[in-house]
């Protein structure tokens, strides 16, 4: 995910990155945070804040950051914790968590807050077994196999597919219901009639992208330009990216989303090979 993004950010004018590394870095407050939707310092945005600024490659604070982050290490909301642990294990000032029985059961109940606690535990150990993206997948197959995938939310599809893909199963009928959540003008939605979206089109084209690359072949990208133009029209006025071209304000999160989507539409870089195996 990291590479892609920052691929997307290899892929900015100079003007461009500028603009976006400031409006990034504007956001961080006294504290080491970075601020959220209400303008103050939350776990959750500092954790995308993080992500982007790792892949534009900017220089920040990582003493400051950290020790924002620490306060917030055990922190009453999951995945405050979950963010917090992730940066702190990766910026190598807590060692990383590799409890895969946790990981394992979360996924395997499919509870929404504890696959995405599971997620980013699995961001922050050092590497994750084929067994545990397998065993996972045995206990969710069903959810996504069943008439009931194609009335999930697309990010959660996508989520699926990855999980196939890590586990070595085909899954057809998902690539399917994804590419019909494709929007005419460009992007994906996160539902059959939505508006498209920002973190659905980032998430869908990964986990296409992700599928590709696993099979090793090269597939037609017909989309590409239509929704190369709307993640483009994510961009807004304050400098970052927001859910949609018509969104109020932009954020963290949805910056990370942004260049994650625009990495999607850019080749491997020279001699760069995919995780995904």
């Amino acid at each position: 995910m990291e590479a892609t993004a920052a691929r997307g950010a290899e892929g900015l004018t100079a003007a461009a990155r500028e603009a976006l590394c400031g409006a990034l870095q504007a956001l961080q407050r006294d504290d080491g945070g970075f601020a959220g939707l209400d303008g103050r310092s939350d776990p959750y945005f500092t954790l995308f804040a993080w992500f982007c600024l790792r892949a534009l490659g900017v220089p920040y604070d990582r003493d400051n950051l950290c020790a924002y982050m620490a306060a917030h290490r055990h922190a009453t909301r999951a995945i405050d914790a979950q963010c917090a642990a992730l940066l702190l294990a990766c910026e190598s000032r807590t060692v990383r968590d590799t409890s895969y029985g946790v990981i394992v059961l979360s996924l395997m109940r499919g509870d929404t807050r504890g696959v995405y606690a599971s997620f980013l535990r699995c961001l922050a150990a050092r590497k994750v077994p084929r067994w545990m993206a397998r065993v996972a997948w045995w206990g969710q197959q069903d959810l996504f196999q069943s008439d009931r995938a194609a009335r999930l939310p697309t990010p959660r599809l996508a989520a699926g597919l990855v999980l196939a893909t890590l586990a070595g199963a085909s899954a057809p009928g998902m690539r399917v219901a994804l590419k019909e959540r494709q929007c005419a003008g460009g992007g994906f939605a996160s539902a059959s009639g939505a508006q498209a979206d920002l973190l659905a089109t980032a998430v869908t084209r990964f986990a296409l992208g992700c599928v590709a690359e696993t099979e090793q072949v090269q597939h037609p990208d017909a989309t590409r330009e239509r929704d190369l133009a709307f993640i483009e029209a994510c961009w807004l006025d304050d400098g970052l990216f927001g859910a949609s071209p018509t969104a109020v304000q932009g954020d963290a999160e949805h910056t990370f989303y942004g260049l994650l989507a625009l990495g999607t539409c850019r080749p491997l870089r020279k001699g760069e090979e995919s995780d995904i195996r």
